[in-house]
């Protein structure tokens, strides 16, 4: 018994579902600061750099979730390998 995929409906419902989590993850500090900032331009009339608006400065974070989303990635296409082959044999 696999530990994702335990039927092939589940290839269509958790595989795309998981990846999708797993990318935002990766760029939600970019995602988080461009939003962030565009509202705090929105409703300041400054434009928003590093120096003034901590919205700009949190993309840095990327420095930390991208590492650490692509070793979630490939653990997580080792484990579908897995499976798939699992589900195969059964």
């Amino acid at each position: 018994m696999g530990l994702i995929i335990k039927d092939k409906k589940h290839y269509i419902t958790r595989f795309p579902l998981w990846i999708l989590i797993i990318i935002l993850f990766l760029f939600s500090p970019l995602i988080v600061g461009l939003i962030g900032g565009s509202l705090s331009e929105l409703f300041t009339d400054q434009a928003c750099n590093e120096a003034n608006c901590f919205w700009a400065a949190l993309p840095w974070l990327m420095f930390y979730t991208v590492p650490i989303g692509l070793v979630l990635l490939l653990i997580f296409f080792i484990i579908i390998i897995i499976d798939s082959f699992t589900l195969l044999n059964k």
